[in-house]
C-alpha cells in the first residue's frame, strides 16, 4: 500500500525543520527516567507545502464519480429546499454530533439541544452544542474564507467549551499523540506556530481560486487546514465546518447541509490515513475520501427526511387547531430546536408566556412534545419523534444500517 500510495504522489512531501524545545528542569524531574531520557533539546516541525497555486490531477474514474456526485447534491439540495420546515437545521444536527464523535466527544441529541438553552447541561453535551454554533456561524457568513470567518468559526466553537483561547491563532507548538509533556514520539508534529499565519493565508488564497474542482478544492483546504493545525484545540471539528463553507461558498450547496461527517465517520481509520497520504504527496486521497464520504452523506441525509416528512405529516394530521393559529407554526419551530422551554417557544412564536403556556400543553396532549427537566436545571419540552430519528442520524450503527441498507 505504501508503495502504491509514493507512485500517485503528485506534490512534494511535507518537509521538516529542527527546532529547539525548552525543556522544564521542574517538570523534567518529576516524570520517570525513562520519559525523561525521551525529552531532547531539539525535536522535527513539519515544513508543509504552500499549496496557492498547486493543482490536482484525477483519474477519469474519480472525474466521473464528481459529476455524478455534483448532480446528485444539486437534486438533493433543491428538494430539501422546497419542504416546509428546516431540513438543514436538523442535518445541521446530525453534522455536529457526528463530526465531534470522530474527536471521540459524545452526547445524546436531547441534551445538546437542551446545553443550547442552559447552562446544567453535561460537559461534552456543550462541547458539541459549540460545533452546532461554529456550523451556523461558517454557513450565515457571507462571501468566501477568509482569516477572520476561520477565527470566528473557531470563536463560536470554543466559546461553548467555555475556553479562553477561542478565535486566537495558537503561539505555541501542539503535537498529535505521543506524551503531553513534549512533541518527541508524536504522531505528528504541525508546524511551528511563526509560519501558521503564512500558511492560513495560503489557504485562503487556494480556498479563492475559481478554476478548480469545488469537491476538489473542498478536499484541498481540509486536508492542509488539518495539516498546519491552526489552534490549540478544535482544529478537526473547525476543519470538517470548512468542508461545508467551500461546498455552500462554490454553490454546490445552497439550502441545505448534508451530515458528511456521517459518511467519515463510517470510516475514521481511512479518513486518517488519507489525511496521512496527503502528507506525503498524495491530494487526490482526501478527494477520494470526501467523494465517498458525500456519497454516503446523501444515502444518510435522504433517509432522514423522509423519516421527518412522517413525523412532520402525523403531527398535521393530529393537530385539530385552524391553519392560522400558533400550534400550526410550532413543528417548523421544532425542527431548528427539538427541546423548547416556555420562554423559547413565546419569544420565537411571538406570542405570551401564557399563550406559549397553553400551547406547549395542548402540544403534550397531541403527543408532540414532552415535559422534562426538573427543579434544579428548569422545565422544558422535547420532541421524542424528532429525537429518535436524530439519534438514528448521528449513531454510528444506525449510520452504517442506513448505508447498507440505501445503497
Amino acid at each position: 500500500m505504501g508503495a502504491e500510495r509514493a507512485n500517485r504522489a503528485q506534490w512534494p512531501a511535507i518537509g521538516y525543520e529542527t527546532l529547539s524545545w525548552e525543556r522544564d528542569t521542574d517538570e523534567l524531574a518529576m516524570l520517570p527516567k525513562s520519559a525523561r531520557r525521551k525529552v531532547l533539546p531539539t525535536y522535527e516541525a513539519s515544513v508543509p507545502l504552500m499549496i496557492a497555486d498547486r493543482d490536482v490531477v484525477l483519474t477519469p474514474l474519480l472525474s466521473a464519480r464528481i459529476s455524478d456526485l455534483l448532480v446528485s447534491i444539486t437534486r438533493f439540495d433543491s428538494e430539501q429546499a422546497r419542504r416546509g420546515y428546516d431540513l438543514p437545521a436538523l442535518l445541521l444536527r446530525s453534522e455536529s454530533s457526528a463530526s465531534s464523535q470522530i474527536e471521540h466527544l459524545t452526547s445524546s441529541v436531547r441534551n445538546v439541544a437542551l446545553a443550547e438553552l442552559c447552562s446544567e447541561a453535561p460537559q461534552n453535551a456543550h462541547l458539541i452544542a459549540g460545533n452546532v454554533a461554529a456550523m451556523r456561524e461558517a454557513l450565515s457568513t457571507e462571501g468566501g474564507l477568509s482569516i477572520g470567518m476561520v477565527l470566528d468559526v473557531h470563536r463560536a466553537l470554543a466559546n461553548r467549551d467555555g475556553e479562553a483561547f477561542g478565535g486566537e491563532i495558537r503561539q505555541e507548538q501542539v503535537w498529535i499523540g505521543g506524551s503531553a509533556y513534549s512533541p518527541h514520539g508524536a504522531r505528528y508534529v504541525p508546524p511551528a506556530w511563526t509560519r501558521v499565519e503564512g500558511y492560513l493565508d495560503d489557504i485562503v488564497a487556494f480556498a479563492s481560486r475559481d478554476d478548480l474542482d469545488p469537491i476538489v478544492q473542498a478536499s484541498i483546504v481540509h486536508a492542509q487546514f488539518e495539516t498546519v493545525h491552526p489552534f490549540i484545540d478544535g482544529n478537526g471539528r473547525t476543519g470538517r465546518t470548512l468542508l461545508h463553507k467551500m461546498l455552500r461558498r462554490s454553490g454546490v450547496l445552497s439550502h441545505v447541509t448534508v451530515p458528511v461527517s456521517a459518511g467519515l465517520l463510517t470510516n475514521v481509520d481511512a479518513y486518517m490515513k488519507s489525511l496521512d497520504a496527503y502528507q506525503q504527496g498524495d491530494p487526490m486521497a482526501v478527494v477520494e475520501q470526501l467523494v465517498d464520504a458525500l456519497e454516503l452523506a446523501l444515502v444518510v441525509g435522504r433517509l432522514v427526511a423522509v423519516k421527518l416528512d412522517e413525523v412532520m405529516a402525523g403531527w398535521s394530521e393530529r393537530i385539530e387547531e385552524r391553519k392560522g393559529s400558533a400550534i400550526r407554526r410550532l413543528p417548523a419551530l421544532l425542527a431548528v430546536q427539538p427541546v423548547v422551554s416556555i420562554s423559547y417557544v413565546a419569544e420565537h412564536l411571538s406570542i405570551t408566556p401564557r399563550a406559549a403556556q397553553s400551547l406547549v400543553g395542548r402540544a403534550c396532549e397531541y403527543g408532540i412534545l414532552r415535559p422534562i427537566g426538573n427543579k434544579h436545571r428548569g422545565a422544558f419540552y422535547q420532541s421524542d419523534e424528532l429525537i429518535d430519528v436524530l439519534e438514528d442520524a448521528s449513531s454510528l450503527p444506525s449510520i452504517r444500517r442506513m448505508v447498507s441498507g440505501g445503497r
